[in-house]
């Protein structure tokens, strides 16, 4: 992701950082056993806010989802610091963002309109309001669908019924507020001079690792999940093994695979070989991103599920498993060119290394840097 933060000094702490989780995903609010989703959506026209002279933290906002299955109009109040609001001209960045993420169930209905017929998504379970890199969950919230029979089914069998569900819903999502800024204060930042992204990063057992999937893009080697800007900006790109190893920026290189296994020791403390460390992979995995809930990023790691790029045949593409799986790079350990894929799974105890065969080198797969030779 691009965080727009100037490049910091690197805190020093200890190999295993804490941080507050939130306690739940809203797919356990919902028992949604992993049917439910997580997407972006565009905003039509300007966002409206209530602007206060002394800038309280509670902001009245409102503004209209217009993007595909998404047809519909929000009202309702976010959180934000107040010194946020009055320093880092927050109105501007989320006008110029125009993004909502919505949490959903996946399932589109369709409605008449006259002599048209209209797919829509009505089943929803939240909606967060995207601010440069941030995100907000609207609190009391009111939806009118642009389709008058899509609102008429919203107001008399879901909204009503769903409510409590989606306050908890609202509860989460400040939770996980919370959790992102205390995982920046505890953090370091690296701004990439080729593009000016910047990534936030940790430290474990001496050696910086990205805390996020590189977003850099190699032409003709990289890829954004489904071809979808949002994607990218959600979860990095996907690269090829040659693009992986052009990912990194300079002073910086794709892990090895005994860095890999180093960081994994370091983190989990567990010294027996990472085949036999019990139920870590929760505790890297990022609260979102997965389907039918998230881990809790105990380490400030932040795996999130950026699913893979897949090569079929000698030209068929096809994209899988954003939401149920995701896959690190390697890089080579000396002369041996043997080629390791670090890899998790949304029901993963562990993070497992699987051997990469030749005709899977050109598949994408997310990149992780370290700082060092």
């Amino acid at each position: 992701m691009n965080f727009k933060s100037a490049l910091v000094a690197i805190m020093g702490f200890a190999a295993v950082v804490s941080f507050a989780a939130p306690p739940k995903t809203w797919d356990a609010i919902y028992n949604a056993e992993g049917e439910g989703d997580y997407a972006a959506g565009k905003i039509d026209g300007n966002i409206r806010f209530g602007k206060y002279t002394h800038y309280k933290e509670v902001q009245p906002v409102s503004f209209r989802v217009n993007d595909g299955l998404f047809q519909f109009s929000v009202a309702g109040n976010m959180t934000v610091p107040a010194q946020k609001i009055e320093k880092e001209h927050f109105y501007d960045t989320c006008n110029d963002t125009k993004e909502a993420w919505i949490s959903y169930f996946n399932k589109p209905r369709t409605f008449k309109s006259g002599k048209t017929e209209h797919e829509l998504i009505i089943n929803i379970a939240g909606v967060d309001l995207a601010c440069g890199n941030d995100l907000y969950a609207i609190a009391d919230i009111k939806l009118k669908f642009d389709n008058d029979k899509a609102h008429e089914a919203w107001t008399n069998e879901i909204y009503g019924r769903e409510k409590y569900r989606r306050e908890k819903v609202v509860e989460f999502r400040r939770a996980e507020q919370e959790h992102r800024a205390d995982l920046r204060e505890k953090s370091g930042f690296f701004t990439d001079p080729r593009d000016g992204q910047s990534y936030r990063t940790i430290k474990v057992e001496g050696r910086e690792w990205f805390a996020q999937n590189v977003n850099y893009e190699v032409e003709g080697h990289s890829w954004c999940y489904e071809d979808k800007d949002s994607y990218c900006a959600r979860s990095g790109r996907l690269y090829d093994l040659e693009g992986a190893r052009q990912a990194c920026p300079e002073g910086w290189h794709l892990p090895r695979d005994r860095e890999w296994m180093d960081m994994i020791t370091g983190l989990t403390h567990c010294y027996e070989g990472v085949d036999k460390c019990e139920a870590f992979a929760k505790k890297m995995k990022a609260t979102t991103g997965w389907h039918g809930g998230g881990g809790t990023d105990e380490y400030g790691f932040s795996v999130f599920s950026s699913g893979y790029r897949k090569i079929i045949g000698k030209s068929t593409v096809r994209y899988e498993d954003m939401g149920e799986y995701a896959g690190f790079w390697s890089g080579q350990n000396g002369r041996n060119e043997t080629i390791w894929l670090w890899s998790m799974g949304r029901m993963s105890d562990q993070m497992v290394r699987q051997l990469v065969p030749g005709n899977a080198k050109v598949n994408g797969y997310s990149v992780r840097c370290i700082n060092g030779n």
